[in-house]
Protein backbone atom coordinates (compact mmCIF):
# COMPACT_ATOMS: atom_id res chain seq x y z
CA UNK A 1 0.00 0.00 0.00
CA UNK A 2 1.55 3.22 -0.98
CA UNK A 3 2.50 5.40 2.20
CA UNK A 4 -0.06 8.56 2.50
CA UNK A 5 1.79 11.55 1.32
CA UNK A 6 0.83 14.67 3.49
CA UNK A 7 0.82 18.42 2.30
CA UNK A 8 1.73 21.24 4.79
CA UNK A 9 -1.84 22.15 5.43
CA UNK A 10 -2.38 18.42 6.05
CA UNK A 11 0.55 18.51 8.35
CA UNK A 12 -0.66 21.84 10.48
CA UNK A 13 -4.06 20.02 10.85
CA UNK A 14 -2.33 16.93 11.94
CA UNK A 15 -0.44 18.55 14.74
CA UNK A 16 -3.10 21.01 16.16
CA UNK A 17 -5.72 18.28 15.99
CA UNK A 18 -2.86 16.35 18.29
CA UNK A 19 -2.54 19.61 20.55
CA UNK A 20 -6.27 20.02 21.00
CA UNK A 21 -6.84 16.06 21.52
CA UNK A 22 -3.40 15.66 24.00
CA UNK A 23 -4.60 18.57 25.56
CA UNK A 24 -8.27 17.16 26.19
CA UNK A 25 -6.98 14.22 27.27
CA UNK A 26 -4.29 15.31 29.78
CA UNK A 27 -7.24 17.89 31.30
CA UNK A 28 -9.72 14.25 31.70
CA UNK A 29 -7.22 11.95 32.94
CA UNK A 30 -4.11 14.19 33.82
CA UNK A 31 -0.71 14.58 32.36
CA UNK A 32 0.19 10.72 33.59
CA UNK A 33 -2.75 9.58 31.84
CA UNK A 34 -1.68 10.62 28.49
CA UNK A 35 -0.91 7.52 26.43
CA UNK A 36 0.65 7.74 22.89
CA UNK A 37 -1.38 4.89 21.46
CA UNK A 38 -4.45 6.31 22.66
CA UNK A 39 -3.49 9.92 21.40
CA UNK A 40 -1.95 9.02 17.92
CA UNK A 41 -5.39 6.28 17.79
CA UNK A 42 -7.53 9.31 18.27
CA UNK A 43 -6.10 11.55 16.04
CA UNK A 44 -5.70 8.34 13.46
CA UNK A 45 -2.44 8.64 12.57
CA UNK A 46 0.45 6.00 13.29
CA UNK A 47 3.18 6.85 16.33
CA UNK A 48 6.09 6.82 13.17
CA UNK A 49 4.20 10.20 12.21
CA UNK A 50 3.74 11.55 15.71
CA UNK A 51 7.52 11.50 16.07
CA UNK A 52 7.90 13.54 13.08
CA UNK A 53 5.89 16.66 14.91
CA UNK A 54 7.66 15.74 18.42
CA UNK A 55 10.81 14.29 19.88
CA UNK A 56 9.10 12.46 22.98
CA UNK A 57 6.19 12.24 24.63
CA UNK A 58 8.10 14.54 27.62
CA UNK A 59 8.50 17.09 24.16
CA UNK A 60 5.25 17.15 23.35
CA UNK A 61 4.11 17.50 26.92
CA UNK A 62 5.95 20.98 26.90
CA UNK A 63 4.53 21.76 23.64
CA UNK A 64 1.06 21.13 25.24
CA UNK A 65 2.11 23.86 27.74
CA UNK A 66 3.02 26.11 25.30
CA UNK A 67 -0.34 25.95 23.96
CA UNK A 68 -2.01 26.14 27.17
CA UNK A 69 -0.37 29.41 27.43
CA UNK A 70 -1.22 30.48 24.22
CA UNK A 71 -5.12 29.94 25.20
CA UNK A 72 -5.24 31.43 28.07
CA UNK A 73 -3.66 34.59 26.98
CA UNK A 74 -7.06 34.55 24.59
CA UNK A 75 -9.26 33.96 27.72
CA UNK A 76 -7.57 37.14 29.64
CA UNK A 77 -8.19 39.04 26.64
CA UNK A 78 -11.72 38.28 26.03
CA UNK A 79 -12.26 39.10 30.19
CA UNK A 80 -10.89 42.34 30.17
CA UNK A 81 -12.54 43.23 26.93
CA UNK A 82 -16.38 42.44 28.44
CA UNK A 83 -18.30 45.73 29.26
CA UNK A 84 -19.57 44.59 32.76
CA UNK A 85 -18.08 44.61 36.13
CA UNK A 86 -14.78 46.40 37.53
CA UNK A 87 -11.09 45.63 36.03
CA UNK A 88 -10.90 43.53 39.36
CA UNK A 89 -14.06 41.46 38.60
CA UNK A 90 -12.67 40.81 35.29
CA UNK A 91 -9.37 39.66 36.64
CA UNK A 92 -10.69 37.83 39.50
CA UNK A 93 -12.90 36.08 36.67
CA UNK A 94 -10.02 34.91 34.75
CA UNK A 95 -8.03 33.50 37.62
CA UNK A 96 -11.32 31.65 38.92
CA UNK A 97 -11.45 30.27 35.60
CA UNK A 98 -7.94 28.75 35.87
CA UNK A 99 -8.84 28.09 39.55
CA UNK A 100 -11.85 25.62 38.88
CA UNK A 101 -9.34 24.76 35.40
CA UNK A 102 -11.33 20.99 35.09
CA UNK A 103 -14.54 22.73 34.61
CA UNK A 104 -12.80 24.64 31.92
CA UNK A 105 -9.99 22.28 29.71
CA UNK A 106 -7.76 24.23 31.37
CA UNK A 107 -4.02 21.92 31.69
CA UNK A 108 -2.91 22.46 35.49
CA UNK A 109 -0.34 19.86 36.94
CA UNK A 110 -0.39 18.73 40.15
CA UNK A 111 2.68 18.77 41.94
CA UNK A 112 3.45 15.08 41.43
CA UNK A 113 2.63 15.47 37.87
CA UNK A 114 5.56 18.91 37.80
CA UNK A 115 8.19 16.18 39.22
CA UNK A 116 7.40 13.33 37.19
CA UNK A 117 7.90 15.42 34.06
CA UNK A 118 11.04 17.47 35.18
CA UNK A 119 12.76 14.41 36.54
CA UNK A 120 12.21 12.52 32.67
CA UNK A 121 13.22 15.54 30.39
CA UNK A 122 17.22 16.34 29.47
CA UNK A 123 18.75 19.50 31.16
CA UNK A 124 19.23 21.45 28.10
CA UNK A 125 15.45 20.79 27.45
CA UNK A 126 13.86 22.35 30.88
CA UNK A 127 16.46 25.37 30.19
CA UNK A 128 15.02 26.03 26.39
CA UNK A 129 11.57 25.98 28.16
CA UNK A 130 12.30 28.30 30.74
CA UNK A 131 12.45 31.50 28.11
CA UNK A 132 8.66 30.62 27.44
CA UNK A 133 7.45 30.60 30.77
CA UNK A 134 8.97 34.23 31.44
CA UNK A 135 7.77 35.67 27.93
CA UNK A 136 4.28 34.20 28.99
CA UNK A 137 4.53 36.17 32.33
CA UNK A 138 5.44 39.10 30.69
CA UNK A 139 2.73 39.04 28.05
CA UNK A 140 0.44 38.75 31.02
CA UNK A 141 1.92 41.68 32.77
CA UNK A 142 1.52 43.60 30.05
CA UNK A 143 -2.57 42.66 29.31
CA UNK A 144 -2.89 44.07 32.57
CA UNK A 145 -0.73 47.11 32.43
CA UNK A 146 1.43 46.18 34.87
CA UNK A 147 5.16 47.26 34.45
CA UNK A 148 8.33 44.60 34.94
CA UNK A 149 10.03 47.51 37.08
CA UNK A 150 7.12 46.85 40.05
CA UNK A 151 6.99 42.84 39.53
CA UNK A 152 9.11 40.63 38.09
CA UNK A 153 7.20 37.84 35.92
CA UNK A 154 8.50 35.42 38.14
CA UNK A 155 7.31 36.31 41.30
CA UNK A 156 4.18 36.64 39.15
CA UNK A 157 4.54 33.14 38.30
CA UNK A 158 5.50 31.94 41.87
CA UNK A 159 2.53 33.49 43.26
CA UNK A 160 -0.55 31.71 40.82
CA UNK A 161 1.73 28.15 40.48
CA UNK A 162 1.77 27.95 44.27
CA UNK A 163 -1.98 29.18 44.94
CA UNK A 164 -2.59 26.69 42.22
CA UNK A 165 0.01 23.60 43.27
CA UNK A 166 -1.78 24.07 46.98
CA UNK A 167 -5.34 23.60 45.55
CA UNK A 168 -4.55 20.97 42.98
CA UNK A 169 -1.86 19.43 44.97
CA UNK A 170 -3.48 18.78 48.19
CA UNK A 171 -4.08 16.27 49.97
CA UNK A 172 -2.15 13.62 47.64
CA UNK A 173 1.16 15.63 48.18
CA UNK A 174 0.44 17.60 51.23
CA UNK A 175 -1.09 16.06 54.03
CA UNK A 176 -0.82 18.40 56.58
CA UNK A 177 -3.32 20.75 54.40
CA UNK A 178 -7.33 20.68 55.69
CA UNK A 179 -8.52 19.57 52.77
CA UNK A 180 -11.94 20.44 53.26
CA UNK A 181 -11.15 24.14 53.16
CA UNK A 182 -9.39 24.40 49.95
CA UNK A 183 -11.93 25.67 48.26
CA UNK A 184 -12.14 28.80 50.80
CA UNK A 185 -8.25 28.84 50.69
CA UNK A 186 -7.87 29.02 46.72
CA UNK A 187 -10.59 32.03 47.16
CA UNK A 188 -8.51 33.98 49.26
CA UNK A 189 -5.52 33.62 47.37
CA UNK A 190 -7.30 34.73 44.80
CA UNK A 191 -8.77 37.32 46.20
CA UNK A 192 -5.19 38.81 47.79
CA UNK A 193 -3.75 37.78 44.39
CA UNK A 194 -6.35 40.31 42.47
CA UNK A 195 -5.90 42.90 45.04
CA UNK A 196 -1.71 42.78 44.58
CA UNK A 197 -2.10 43.00 41.00
CA UNK A 198 -4.86 45.89 41.12
CA UNK A 199 -1.76 48.03 43.47
CA UNK A 200 0.49 47.39 40.84
CA UNK A 201 -2.10 48.34 37.95
CA UNK A 202 -3.01 51.48 39.63
CA UNK A 203 0.72 52.15 39.85
CA UNK A 204 1.54 51.95 37.10
CA UNK A 205 -1.48 54.02 35.48
CA UNK A 206 -0.38 56.76 37.91
CA UNK A 207 3.00 57.04 36.88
Amino acid sequence: MARKSYTEEDRARVRQALLDTGLEMAVRMGLGGLHLAELTRAVGISKPYFYTFFDSLEDFSLQLMEEQRYRLLRLLEQELARPEGTWEDRVESFFQTILRHRDHGILVMTQREEADLHSRLAPERFQNFRPGQRAFFLRLMALLDIREADCPPEVLANLVFSCLLIYNSAPESMPFLFPDYLDETAELHVRFLVKYLSQLHHQAKDR
